[in-house]
């Protein structure tokens, strides 16, 4: 398992940052949007 800093805006023009643990890059991406379907990805990056 492999950690993710991702960070995002909303709609808002909110900026936050989440923590993502997944096996993959994708996956972790893939459960950002399912999370916060209404926000965008800005980063990601693996720590």
């Amino acid at each position: 398992m492999m950690r993710f800093k991702v960070s995002m805006i909303n709609d808002l023009g909110n900026r936050y940052e989440e923590t993502f643990i997944a096996k993959r890059k994708k996956e972790s991406l893939r459960n950002l949007h399912s999370y916060k379907s209404d926000s965008s990805l800005l980063q990601s990056i693996f720590i």
